[in-house]
């Protein structure tokens, strides 16, 4: 590798980095140094309660080396990554040539599925929006077993389990991910410092869905893994306010339609309160 890369080993939040040796021959020497001490915020935990929500909400704010979630040991916890994913396989899709860019469009197969958007060709940027499941189980076909295994042990994805499934083991197969870890991924591609191509990086940054005003400008990733017994729900991502970036990575028990909508709400409700987004207008 080229460079040394921050990743999250554990619970611990890697966010100092120095760069190796920079001969042909010679690799890049990490230096990993102690992260920030993961507390846990009641306030935080008393806004899920009062929204009738279990899960946590965890936010990194490097400028003030604050590391906090409403449930640290939630935060700890390992789950599917579900719908996630599709920000590691767009990676691992432009990086392996499965698709040439975000704009290659993949055909239909002709299968209706439950949301009629998913129903019809499309590329990338549209399939990263619309969370296609289909689309991005067919380029993981594309890149084949052993690039997807290669990538996840380089990147450190997780527990790295992808099993003998190659379009089914982010959704109801052996891998694992904790929000901590949801957390240290989406930093790394925000620093564009994880061991992709930097064009590739910047690609998915660009697509990746959001919203944002004059002020502030969020962007993030959903999921939802319905292939287990007790249903959960992400939405990890970071937002940016003037100079400076927040991370954060919300996982919650799906019970209900409602607990859906509630991955949103209840993020953005703990942002604004945390001064990342404002209040919406009247």
């Amino acid at each position: 590798m080229a460079r040394s890369q921050c990743l999250l080993l554990g619970s611990l939040l890697l966010n100092a980095c120095m760069p190796g040796p920079s001969t042909d021959d010679a690799e890049a020497v990490e230096m990993i140094v102690a992260g920030p001490v993961l507390s846990e915020r009641s306030d935080w935990a008393s806004l899920l309660a009062d929204s009738s929500v279990t899960g946590t909400f965890v936010l990194w704010e490097p400028d003030s080396g604050h590391l906090q979630a409403s449930d640290t040991s939630r935060a700890r916890r390992a789950f599917l990554p579900a719908s996630t994913f599709k920000v590691f396989n767009s990676l691992v899709a432009l990086q392996t040539g499965a698709v040439s860019d975000e704009h290659e469009i993949i055909p239909w197969d002709g299968i209706h599925r439950r949301s009629p958007d998913w129903n019809e060709d499309q590329d990338m940027t549209q399939a990263i929006a619309r969370s296609t499941v289909w689309w991005y189980q067919e380029v993981a076909r594309r890149a084949g077993e052993a690039q997807m295994q290669f990538w996840l042990d380089t990147v450190d994805y997780g527990n790295q389990v992808m099993g003998d499934s190659i379009h089914l083991f982010w959704l109801q197969g052996g891998l694992r991910i904790t929000p901590l870890e949801q957390i240290g991924f989406m930093e790394a591609l925000h620093d564009e410092i994880l061991p992709f191509d930097q064009r590739h990086q910047r690609t998915v940054k660009r697509i990746l869905p959001g919203d944002s005003t004059a002020h502030w400008k969020l962007q993030g990733k959903s999921g939802w893994a319905v292939r287990v017994d007790d249903e959960y729900g992400w939405y990890v991502g970071w937002v940016e306010r003037g100079q400076r970036t927040a991370y954060f990575a919300t996982n919650i028990a799906i019970r209900s339609m409602d607990d859906v909508r509630k991955r949103y709400t209840v993020s953005r409700a703990l942002l604004q309160r945390n001064g990342w987004i404002d209040p919406p207008g009247p």
